[in-house]
């Protein structure tokens, strides 16, 4: 199993979601949440949820990695999960029990994102979300162009979900309204920036159980210091910019769902 460091760019991809779920937690009344599957998108899987655990909230995941979980134990935080498993799209879990059924990335690269979407709504008694990578991103036509020229077959799912309408149709045909909608992870650089993301295309890197991974997000939890460097582009993200400028710098959008 090789080593894997997630890198600076994927910190502040978690900080900044940790951002976007205080918001959401300050916004709405959700106690329990489930994370559908609780994957991981080139990084340590099964910590997209600490967010919730670290405010109290009650965590379900859904085929949890080995290695998350660990990190979870090492927090503290492993009193405040539930763990199952199955198939995503045929969970086998009660109707409408938890207060949010989200998914952060992974979910959108699977070809049955709507059977997905349609489990995630049946299982949700009031929000569902779902967190994409945003195709409006100044790096995403580089992206499919590096795997063009260095022949590498695309293995990050239907392009047609990193587009907001294209996931808002999805939810709605799944019995969900769209009520919420954000941009964030917007630091100046494309999404991705290439060379990690060949490297790890050829070693393997879309199994991301096949990595020992380190995740520095650990330690910002743990210690509450965050590098300056996550501050200073934290403080920036968090001015009042306008999403017609977010749309080409952002590297996630997120779609919250209201069932009907």
């Amino acid at each position: 199993m090789s080593q894997e460091v997630e890198p600076f760019g994927i910190t502040y991809d978690r900080v900044r979601l940790d951002r976007t779920v205080a918001r959401l937690l300050d916004a709405h009344d959700i106690q329990r949440v489930l994370e559908l599957p609780a994957g991981g998108a080139k990084a340590m899987p099964s910590l997209y949820s600490l967010p919730f655990g670290k405010r109290g909230r009650d965590v379900h995941l859904f085929n949890a990695a080995p290695q998350g979980l660990a990190v979870w134990e090492r927090l503290g935080l492993s009193d405040r999960l539930t763990l199952h498993q199955g198939d995503p799209s045929a969970t086998g879990l009660p109707d409408a029990h938890y207060d949010l059924v989200w998914n952060f990335v992974t979910v959108g690269f699977d070809p049955n994102f709507p059977s997905i979407i349609k489990e995630m709504a049946r299982v949700s008694r009031r929000y569902v979300m779902t967190v994409h990578c945003n195709g409006y991103n100044i790096g995403y036509p580089w992206h499919r162009l590096l795997h063009r020229v260095f022949n590498l077959p695309w293995t990050h799912g239907e392009t047609a979900y990193f587009f907001p309408h294209k996931v808002r149709q999805t939810y709605r045909e799944a019995g969900i309204e769209p009520v919420g909608f954000g941009l964030f992870d917007m630091p100046p650089w494309p999404d991705p920036p290439g060379f990690r993301d060949i490297r790890l295309h050829r070693t393997g890197g879309d199994d991301v159980e096949a990595k020992d991974w380190t995740a520095p997000i650990e330690q910002v939890y743990a210690t509450g210091r965050k590098h300056p460097g996550l501050r200073v582009l934290g403080r920036i993200e968090d001015l009042p910019i306008p999403n017609l400028a977010r749309f080409p710098i952002s590297h996630l959008f997120y779609i919250l769902g209201a069932k009907l």
